[in-house]
């Protein structure tokens, strides 16, 4: 993508500059080892810079323009989502069909007045995260749940999804849910015959050129990955810190385990704005990628898109200046895109907040710099 300068983009560079002291603030802190920051508009790079390290324990490495980070839950929309909108758009799968379709033990919503009375979950319902599933299990409820299965085992984390509990009728609340993206996953691997990261990497990464985008690091491209957390005295470097996608699914999944650039995922979120295409590589459709951007009928008030969250209303990642249209996802390893379509823009913060503290992001510094941004567009 092509590097200029704020002002041919109708950016304002002085205000922009203001992000130089908004990370490195949260860097003295302790918030945060170090960031690559970088902004975009009309698809053109407007802000490109990386600050302190991406090593502090066990080491100490500066953090550069190239690192390699653990997106944690960035995977879902870049991965997950557009390989599902693929799908749907080449009429191979539909967003109001039934997940038992594709897994026959996977069970709707049973109501205690009458058990025969069931719910079914949808794949939009995953998608938007109204399926009514719990958040999340732990490797330790799986081995305790299967005492005689040697994990990683892909086989037995669909089966607990599948038949777990569920939390709420699908389509009645949102609830923010890493099975929702595992088992979109395994959709897309029944439907195509490929898991997600071999589906992903020929039919979205590739193509667009992000070719420091994968699942399972090899060794040499570990080396300049950010580290994440430390496990039983080893730091993860290279291996998914998500525990349920790095223990269950052996570090290829849905909710987790994609590694990506910046410069990656600037190529990707231009070819969102750009309709699905970008340098003659067609991805989504115009529709499609309208779609995975905006709230699906009948899902508005849940705020989410098809893959995204909406910031239609307050948000704590979004800002208080860009439009009503934008949308965004984080990673709990420290990452963030926002992206807003009505202004043509993308804000992307890379960290490896999880390599000194399990605490939660600051959420804060991720607002603060989209307002940031946001001011400095003049029109």
């Amino acid at each position: 993508l092509p590097i200029v300068t704020p002002e041919s983009v109708d950016m304002d560079s002085r205000r922009l500059a203001r992000i130089d002291s908004l990370v490195e603030e949260y860097i003295a802190e302790g918030a945060i080892p170090g960031a690559v920051v970088g902004v975009m508009r009309h698809g053109k790079i407007v802000y490109r810079k990386s600050f302190g390290r991406r090593q502090t324990v066990g080491g100490n490495e500066d953090m550069t323009i190239d690192t390699r980070f653990d997106l944690a839950s960035l995977t879902k929309p870049v991965a997950v989502a557009t390989s599902i909108m693929q799908l749907v758009e080449r009429g191979e799968i539909t967003l109001g069909e039934r997940i038992d379709e594709y897994i026959p033990e996977f069970k709707g919503w049973a109501t205690k007045e009458n058990p025969r009375d069931t719910v079914n979950i949808r794949i939009a319902d995953l998608m938007t995260h109204t399926s009514g599933l719990p958040a999340y299990v732990s490797p330790k409820r799986l081995q305790t749940t299967y005492p005689n299965t040697t994990f990683p085992c892909r086989d037995s984390v669909i089966h607990y999804i599948s038949t777990c509990d569920r939390i709420a009728t699908a389509r009645t609340t949102r609830i923010y849910s890493c099975l929702n993206y595992i088992t979109l996953a395994y959709i897309v691997e029944q439907v195509t015959g490929k898991r997600i990261d071999e589906y992903a990497e020929a039919n979205v990464f590739k193509p667009l050129g992000m070719h420091n985008t994968c699942y399972l690091p090899s060794a040499e491209y570990s080396q300049f990955v950010a580290p994440t957390s430390v496990e039983n005295g080893t730091l993860l470097r290279g291996v998914v810190n998500d525990p349920l996608a790095r223990v269950g699914m052996g570090g290829v999944s849905g909710n987790a385990g994609l590694f990506s650039t910046l410069d990656d995922l600037m190529l990707y979120t231009a070819m969102l704005l750009n309709g699905g295409t970008l340098n003659n590589a067609e991805i989504l459709s115009p529709r499609a990628t309208q779609a995975i951007m905006t709230r699906p009928r009948g899902y508005e008030r849940f705020n989410r898109t098809l893959g995204w969250e909406h910031f239609d209303e307050c948000s704590q990642t979004g800002g208080d200046l860009l439009s009503n249209a934008t949308i965004g996802h984080t990673g709990a390893t420290g990452t963030s895109i926002v992206i807003d379509p009505e202004l043509d823009v993308v804000v992307i913060m890379l960290t490896n907040r999880a390599h000194i503290t399990s605490k939660r992001f600051p959420l804060e510094m991720r607002s603060k710099l989209a307002s940031i941004v946001g001011s400095a567009i003049m029109q």
